[in-house]
C-alpha cells in the first residue's frame, strides 16, 4: 500500500431497470462531484447500469464483459483519476452473471467479482461465479461482498482469510415489509443488520468498509408464479473507518454522495477473529429465510433447463455494445 489515509466514497441513487443512457447519467453526475471533493475510490450501487428488477427483463440490460458499462467505467476512471466499481449484468457464452467490476485511474480492469451465488429469485436469471472474491491493487487488497453474499459466512471467512484492506459492499438491498408471513419483529432486524452492518463489519474485521445501496421504487414480477413485489430501496449507504467508526451514512430517500477518509491500517486487522455462525448465516436469520434457500434452488433448476435463456445469453455475448452512455 502506499498510504494509509484513502478518501473514498459511496453513491446512492435510484436505478430504473432498462435504462442505462439515464442511469449511468445520473451516476456520472454523482461520481464526478465525489472525485471533485477528493475521492480517489468510488462505488457505486450493485447492478448500476440496467437497474435491477426479477423477471426476465433483467436481461435486456444484459452486455458481453467489455460492452458499454465497462466501457463508460474506464472512461470515466482515466478522466478523474479514480478507483470506481459496479456491477453490471454480463452475458458470457450461454450464460448471465452479475459481475462486479473495478476499474483504475488509467482506465484499466484492476479485478472482477461474478456474485456467488445469486439471492433467490436470482438463481432464475443468472448463475453463480466462481472467482475469488478480492484481489490486489496499487491501495491495497480488495475484498468484495455482491448484496445477499455479504450474510453468508463462508464469504466472509474467504475474505478475511485472504487479510483484505478495505471491503467494498454494492448492494440493491430492498426493504422488508410486515406482511404474512413476515413479523414486524422480523421486518425490523432485517432492517437494522441493513443499516448498521457497515459499522459492525468494520469493527469486527479492524479495516474500512464502503456499502453502496439504492434508493427508490422496486415493483416487479416474480417467476413461477410468486405474487409480484411493490417495496422500496432503503438506502444506508454508508463508510465506516477501520476502528468501527461509521464516518458517514445516507437514509432512505436520499441520493447522493456520502464521502470519508479512511485509514487502511495493517495493525488494526483483526484475521484471528471470525464472527459467530448462524448456520449459514453471519447473523441471526427469521425463521422464514429457508424461503431465500428455496427458491435459490428451484431457480437454479429452472435456469439450467431454461433453453431461452441460452440462446439471448449467447447472442449479446457475441454481439458488439452499443456506444450509448459511454462518455
Amino acid at each position: 500500500m502506499n498510504t494509509d489515509a484513502l478518501t473514498v466514497a459511496t453513491i446512492q441513487l435510484a436505478c430504473q431497470p432498462g435504462a442505462r443512457t439515464g442511469n449511468l447519467a445520473t451516476a456520472r453526475a454523482l461520481v464526478t462531484k465525489a472525485a471533485r471533493e477528493g475521492a480517489r475510490l468510488v462505488l457505486l450501487p450493485e447492478l448500476t447500469p440496467g437497474g435491477y428488477t426479477l423477471s426476465e427483463a433483467l436481461w435486456d440490460s444484459a452486455e458481453p464483459f467489455d460492452g458499454p458499462s465497462l466501457r463508460w467505467m474506464k472512461t470515466l476512471s482515466r478522466r478523474l483519476g479514480i478507483y470506481l466499481g459496479t456491477s453490471f449484468l454480463e452475458a458470457d457464452g450461454e450464460d448471465f452473471y452479475d459481475t462486479f467490476v473495478l476499474t483504475g485511474p488509467a482506465g484499466e480492469v484492476l479485478g472482477r467479482v461474478r456474485k456467488c451465488p445469486p439471492a433467490s429469485f436470482e438463481a432464475y436469471l443468472f448463475t453463480r461465479g466462481s472467482d475469488p472474491h478480492w484481489f490486489d491493487t496499487p491501495i491495497g487488497r480488495i475484498g468484495v461482498g455482491i448484496c445477499f453474499e455479504n450474510a453468508l459466512y463462508e464469504r466472509y471467512t474467504e475474505l478475511q482469510q485472504a487479510g483484505i484492506d478495505l471491503y467494498l459492499r454494492p448492494f440493491s438491498g430492498a426493504s422488508f415489509e410486515a406482511r404474512f408471513p413476515i413479523r414486524q419483529r422480523d421486518a425490523d432486524v432485517l432492517n437494522v443488520a441493513l443499516r448498521d452492518g457497515t459499522a459492525q463489519t468494520a469493527q469486527l474485521m479492524g479495516i474500512p468498509v464502503l456499502m453502496a445501496n439504492k434508493v427508490g421504487r422496486l415493483q416487479t414480477t416474480l417467476p413461477a408464479g410468486f405474487p409480484a413485489q411493490d417495496i422500496e430501496f432503503p438506502g444506508y449507504s454508508a463508510i465506516a473507518d477501520s476502528d468501527g467508526r461509521l464516518l458517514g451514512q445516507l437514509g432512505p430517500g436520499q441520493a447522493g454522495v456520502v464521502l470519508a477518509t479512511v485509514h487502511l491500517r495493517p495493525e488494526r486487522k483483526r484475521r484471528e477473529r471470525v464472527p459467530r455462525a448462524f448456520g449459514r448465516w453471519t447473523a441471526r436469520m427469521p425463521w422464514w429465510a429457508f424461503i431465500w434457500l428455496l427458491t435459490q434452488r428451484m431457480g437454479e433448476k429452472s435456469y439450467a433447463k431454461n433453453a431461452s435463456r441460452k440462446a439471448r445469453a449467447r447472442a449479446i455475448s457475441q454481439a458488439a455494445g452499443p456506444a450509448g452512455g459511454a462518455s
